[in-house]
């Protein structure tokens, strides 16, 4: 049987009005306690792909630090690191190169795939496709209700049709490989899927991914590692729960966590590591990252707390993205980050910033989250 390797798209671009684009990489974004290209990590190697390469930017130094070299995870990584920009089917021809195989799974970076590699994969090779496109039936705009085919962000690829790809410029894959593969009488066919695959493109639709891979953690029927199960959730063995906080559907709660009395969880909620949730503070439909707190009293609702951020005591957050540097700082802090500043602009000095980003705080080897 011929070989199959994966290729992961995780190039990153800026989000329009969003404090989230300052702090990660989209397929860096937490979700469910492990960042979002784990699970098409997870995904790929429960369908037997151990080998894959992961094309990415500016963002690729942090998204090898972040994955290593594949051996935590029983895989084998390798990164290609695009600057011109080669464009999506320019990376994967660049990055194919590397992995000697003789058939490419390519994966959009952002999305939480959820389909049958396996029975996309027989498809492929039962039509003898130089290209299978994995797409989803939708109803297409101002046609009068007709449908049309949009890709879910899934295709197979046999490495052989990689040599109509030119090494130079920028290289389209939707818009630019496909109709070239038509032209040259290639064989393009689409293995039609029963929805979308769930992809991250804005702040509602992460919150939207999120619930969905709790959703799923939730009702798979294993255990994780290093949390016990709570109801319809996990929770790490290190987290406080106070006896008489309220749980209802599904919750994530991590290490060294502390809910409070009478503080009322109603799920989709993920919460990171190092957070409080204050006595008789609400929060629902939420994902919490580290060191996060919502003080005693608090109502949060459809929200994102970044690393840092704090919703004060019965405070009203719905529908809001919160940062850090949102909380205005204690007296004492706000001195000490003043004169840290002060420091940073003396000739020599390293700027400073007064808290981490993102990319400081990813500390947990992701072999132990997926």
């Amino acid at each position: 049987m011929n070989s199959t390797a994966g290729v992961i798209l995780a190039g990153t671009h800026c989000w329009e009005d969003s404090g989230l684009s300052g702090l990660l990489p989209r397929p860096l974004l937490p979700v469910a306690h492990t960042p979002l290209i784990g699970h098409t990590l997870s995904w790929l190697r429960h369908g037997a792909v151990c080998s894959v390469g992961i094309c990415a930017n500016s963002s690729s130094r942090l998204v090898r630090h972040v994955l290593g070299d594949g051996t935590a995870l029983g895989m084998e990584l390798e990164y290609y690191e695009d600057w011109t920009p080669r464009g999506p089917a320019g990376c994967v021809r660049d990055v194919a190169e590397r992995l000697a195989a003789d058939r490419l799974v390519i994966v959009e970076g952002a999305i939480l795939p959820e389909l049958d590699l396996q029975e996309v994969l027989r498809t492929h090779v039962a039509r003898g496709a130089a290209l299978t496109v994995a797409a989803v039936t939708e109803a297409a705009p101002g046609r009068g209700g007709n449908n049309r085919l949009a890709p879910a962000g899934v295709f197979v690829l046999e490495c052989a049709a990689l040599h109509h790809v030119p090494e130079t410029g920028y290289q389209d894959l939707k818009e630019g490989l496909i109709p070239l593969l038509h032209a040259r009488g290639e064989l393009v066919i689409a293995h039609c899927v029963p929805e979308q695959c769930p992809r991250v493109i804005d702040e509602s639709s992460y919150l939207t991914v999120s619930a969905r891979a709790l959703e799923r953690l939730s009702h798979g029927g294993t255990d994780l590692a290093g949390y016990r199960r709570l109801d319809a959730g996990f929770v790490h063995a290190s987290a406080q729960l106070s006896p008489a906080a309220q749980f209802v559907g599904p919750i994530l709660v991590g290490p060294r966590t502390t809910i409070e009395a009478l503080a009322v969880l109603v799920g989709p909620v993920a919460i990171g590591a190092d957070c409080t949730i204050g006595a008789g503070a609400v929060l629902s439909r939420s994902v919490v990252w580290d060191d996060c707190h919502v003080d005693a009293g608090a109502h949060v609702d459809q929200c994102i707390l970044a690393y840092g951020a704090r919703v004060a005591a019965g405070q009203v957050c719905h529908s809001a993205t919160r940062l850090a540097s949102d909380t205005p700082p204690a007296p004492e802090a706000s001195a000490k980050a003043d004169r840290t500043r002060r420091r940073s602009r003396r000739p020599g000095g390293t700027p400073t910033k007064v808290w981490p980003s993102g990319r400081d705080k990813l500390r947990q080897p992701l072999s132990e989250a997926v």
